[in-house]
C-alpha cells in the first residue's frame, strides 16, 4: 500500500516521510527541487520521483498510490506578494493537476490536501472549520483555492479527500530562512541581531512539525473527509518567538523590528482544533521545548 507524498523534500514532507518509513510503509516521494540539505535525503528506503505537479499524471498512472499526501506548494507569503502568478501556478494549478490525475488514473483510498490557516484570511479568529474563508492577499487566496478545489473534487467526484488547515509550522531542518524561526536562527548563528519584517506584534498559532506530521498521517489513515484544523494550541507573537531564540543563543542582542507590518499580512490567527482533538490527537511538543530543539539541532 504505497503512499505518495508531494513536496516530500519540504519541512512537513520530510517529517511525514520519516514517520511513514518508521512505520514500515512504502513511500513514493515526489521531489521537484532537490536540495541535498533536506532532511529527506538523510532517510533511506523510499522511492524518489523527480517531477512537477503539472505533469504528475505519469506518476499516478505508473505507481497507482493507494494513499496521497499533497504537501507540494509555494509556501512563502513574501514570494507570493512579489510573484503571485508563480504562486497560483504552483498552489492552484498544481492541486487541480494532481486531483485530476487521481480522478482519471488513481485508485486511492485516502487523500490529504494541505491547505493552511491562511485560507481564513480576514475572518475573525479563532477559526473553526465552519468559519468563512475570506482571503485577500495572494498567498492566502492560493491556499483558499487549493481548499475549494480539493473539496469540489471530494464532493462532486467522490474522491476521498480530507483538507488540513495547519497553523505556523516550525522545527529542525527548516531550510527556508525567509520564515521567522529559521531566519532568526541563521542570524544568531552568525552573531547578528535578527531583523523582523514586521513590528513583531502579529500573533500566530505555532505547531511543531513532527506533531503536524502525526496529525496529517492520522487523517490520512482515517479518511474522514471535510476540513480539519491542525494547531499546536499556543499563540505567540513574532517578537516573543524571536526573543525566546535569542535567549537560547546566550547572545546579548536586541531584535530589530520594522516600522510597519507588511501589506496584506493577517494581524492575528488562532485555531479551534476541537474536531482533531476528538480523534485523540494532541500536540506533544510545547513551543518553548520545540524552539529549544530547533536551536540545539
Amino acid at each position: 500500500m504505497a503512499t505518495l507524498v508531494t513536496g516530500a523534500a519540504g519541512l512537513l514532507g520530510s517529517a511525514c516521510v520519516a514517520e511513514l518509513l518508521a512505520r514500515g510503509e512504502e513511500v513514493i516521494a515526489l521531489v521537484q527541487d532537490r536540495d541535498p540539505n533536506s532532511r529527506l535525503f538523510t532517510l533511506s528506503g523510499f522511492i524518489e520521483v523527480r517531477d512537477e505537479l503539472a505533469t504528475v499524471e505519469r506518476v499516478i498512472s505508473e505507481y497507482r498510490p493507494r494513499r496521497v499526501l499533497h504537501l507540494g506548494a509555494q509556501t512563502q507569503v513574501p514570494i507570493a506578494n512579489r510573484a503571485p502568478l508563480s504562486t497560483f501556478e504552483s498552489n492552484v494549478r498544481g492541486t487541480w493537476c494532481l486531483l485530476e490525475a487521481l480522478r482519471l488514473y488513481g485508485d486511492t483510498e485516502s487523500i490529504v490536501v494541505a491547505s493552511s490557516d491562511k485560507a481564513y484570511g480576514q475572518a475573525p479568529p479563532p477559526y473553526s472549520e465552519d468559519t468563512a474563508l475570506l482571503p485577500v492577499a495572494p498567498y492566502d487566496v492560493s491556499k483558499a483555492c487549493t481548499d475549494l478545489i480539493a473539496r469540489s473534487y471530494a464532493e462532486h467526484f467522490d474522491l476521498p479527500i480530507t483538507v488540513t488547515r495547519c497553523g505556523n509550522l516550525y522545527g529542525p531542518g527548516d531550510l527556508n530562512t525567509d520564515r521567522l524561526v529559521p531566519g532568526v536562527v541563521a542570524a544568531l548563528r552568525r552573531g547578528k541581531a535578527p531583523v523582523l519584517r514586521s513590528r513583531g506584534a502579529m500573533t500566530r498559532e505555532w505547531l511543531y512539525v513532527d506533531d503536524a506530521a502525526r496529525a496529517s498521517l492520522l487523517l490520512l489513515r482515517l479518511a474522514l473527509g471535510g476540513a480539519v484544523n491542525v494547531g499546536g494550541g499556543e499563540v505567540a507573537t513574532a517578537l516573543d518567538v524571536t526573543r525566546n531564540l535569542v535567549a537560547l543563543s546566550g547572545l546579548d542582542l536586541t531584535p530589530v523590528v520594522a516600522e510597519q507590518d507588511p501589506r496584506g499580512e493577517i494581524p492575528h490567527q488562532s485555531l479551534d482544533c476541537s474536531r482533531l482533538h476528538e480523534l485523540g490527537w494532541a500536540p506533544s511538543v510545547a513551543l518553548e521545548a520545540g524552539l529549544a530543539r530547533v536551536w540545539a539541532a
